[in-house]
Parts: C-alpha cells; structure tokens; sequence
C-alpha cells in the first residue's frame, strides 16, 4: 500500500513538472488563439509551441485548447489553467525586484514595542517617520514596559523598542523624545485653582506614584522629586490610565509627563511646575546590534539623519 502511494505521489510530481517555457507558450497562445501568431510572438517556429502545449497537456491530463480550424479555443480547464499560470508569471517577474528591496530594507516588517506611556508622547509621530523613510516597510505594534522590551531586544523578538532609561549597553539607543514633567491634581484640590505654575512645596495632598517593577525610571526621578519618605508611603500604579482613576478619585496627586495631558480626563487639572522643581524625562528608540533585519538598519540610518 505504501509502496503505491509513494508511485502515485511520484507520478504526480513528475506530471507537474513544467517549465517557464511551456507556462510562457500556452499564454501566448491562449491570448493570440492562434499557434502562428503566437510563435511569432515568441520568436519560434509553430512546432515546437505545438510540443510544449502537447507536453504540458499530457502533464495536466487535461485539454487545454479545442482546435478551430487555423485558430483554437480555450477549454473550461484552459481557461482555469490561463489564470493561475498568468499569476505564476506574475509572481516571477517581480520576484528579483522585490528581494532585492527586502534585502536592503526598503521592504519588509518592523517588529516595534513601545510603553504606554510612550505610545502618548512619541509614538504617531515615530511611525509617520517610519512611513515617510521606509514606505514599503510594514510596523506591527506591541505594548511592553521597557524591562520587556530589553528582553525582547535580547531574544530578537522584536526589532526596535521605545523605552526608558537606563538602556544596557549592549544595545545601540537614540534620543527620540524628551519632555517635562506636570502636575496631575483633583478639580477639587486648591492648587487646582490659578494659571501660573506651582511649588512641589505647595503639594499637601498624597501622591500616586509609578510601581518600581514596570516604571522604575519615571519612579526613581518621581521619588528623587518629591523625597524618599513621602514617596515610599504613596500608592502606586503601573499604569497612566490607573494613576489617573485615583488623581480624579480624589486619592493624590501625580507627576506625569505633559504629552499625557492629551487625556483629558473630566475631574483633573494639570499644573505646570516652577523652574526649581522642574524635571524632564526621556524616550529612546532601542535596537540590538545583532539584529538582522534590513529594514532595521535601514531605519537606524533615518533615525540618525533626523
């Protein structure tokens, strides 16, 4: 029984066995329906278009063509068979253009994580820059804190990450972003009221503060900010949306950087800070060196020219 199956299985492969050639004939003359024509059309005599269409029928073990006096006819198989060769030729002719361009980049699939944070402050125009410098070059998207985009990085699990410091230094990293940090208070709180910025000081409320697990850099400059001992009493959030249920509950207040305040949440209010108080923070695109992928390289390049 196995033994006939693997003759089958032999003989099937044996009958599709056709070349470029004969695919590259019978389009000819399922668009000429006319053998003469169509070996004109190809530089060659009538007889051996005749043989590769006899061939490539035997192969299929199908009709291809009924004979109309000097012209032919497509059959119902022929007609099927037209579409998909058409779309193998199809295929084959971009085929070397299209490798090329995945090879040096200008196509292909970038791998890009951010943090939620991040996705607020950079990451719309991070991928328009994307779409402006590699066109062809398709971004999949995935939300991770930074501590697991390091470990993605290191995996090769994705191929740029945007990130917070510190970075290890066996990755290569680039600026992309920096901003100041606000003041995220209740509509109810008294520093909820005036136009100028306000004192750390002045702040008598409790904070909501970033978890040291998925936020440890915002939460060491927000705790060096406001001072270890009322920090380390405060609550803590892993994420933005979280910390802002609590500011608008009427739990504390937060610091948060100012790209968050496109959220405009009802019930809070955000306050500048004054110059001695004010600290800014920082995003940076993350790749490793023995990444492969050419379109990482390729955006690494764009990167470094803007």
């Amino acid at each position: 029984m196995q033994v006939q199956a693997r003759f089958c299985m032999n003989r099937y492969r044996a009958r599709m066995d056709f070349t470029l050639q004969q695919l590259r004939g019978f389009v000819a003359v399922a668009e000429e329906l006319h053998y003469g024509r169509a070996a004109q059309r190809l530089n060659l005599t009538q007889p051996p278009l005749t043989r590769q269409i006899q061939a490539l029928e035997r192969m299929l073990d199908v009709r291809l063509f009924d004979r109309l006096g000097r012209g032919v006819r497509l059959t119902a198989a022929g007609g099927v068979f037209l579409e998909h060769a058409r779309r193998v030729l199809a295929l084959l002719e971009v085929a070397p253009e299209a490798t090329r361009r995945a090879a040096d980049g200008t196509t292909g699939t970038l791998r890009i994580a951010f943090t939620a944070i991040g996705a607020y402050a950079v990451l719309a125009d991070f991928l328009a820059l994307v779409g402006k410098g590699t066109p062809g070059v398709t971004a999949e998207l995935t939300e991770l804190v930074s501590p697991e985009q390091f470990e993605a990085l290191a995996n090769l699990d994705i191929d740029l990450g945007l990130v917070r410091p510190p970075i290890p230094e066996k990755f290569e990293s680039m600026l992309v972003h920096s901003e100041d940090l606000v003041l995220a208070v209740p509509d109810s709180h008294p520093l909820a009221f005036g136009e100028g910025p306000v004192s750390l000081a002045d702040v008598t409320a409790d904070y909501i503060g970033y978890s040291p697990e998925g936020s440890q850099y915002l939460h060491d400059i927000c705790a060096a900010m406001i001072g270890m001992d009322r920090y380390a009493v405060s609550q803590l959030a892993s994420q933005v949306p979280t910390m802002l249920a609590l500011v608008r509950a009427g739990l504390g207040c937060a610091l948060i950087p100012r790209s968050i305040t496109a959220m405009r949440v009802e019930g809070i209010r955000y306050r500048e800070l004054d110059a001695a108080d004010a600290h800014s923070v920082t995003l940076h695109a993350c790749w490793s060196p023995d990444n492969p992928n050419p379109a990482l390289r390729r955006l690494a390049e764009r990167l470094r020219e803007e």
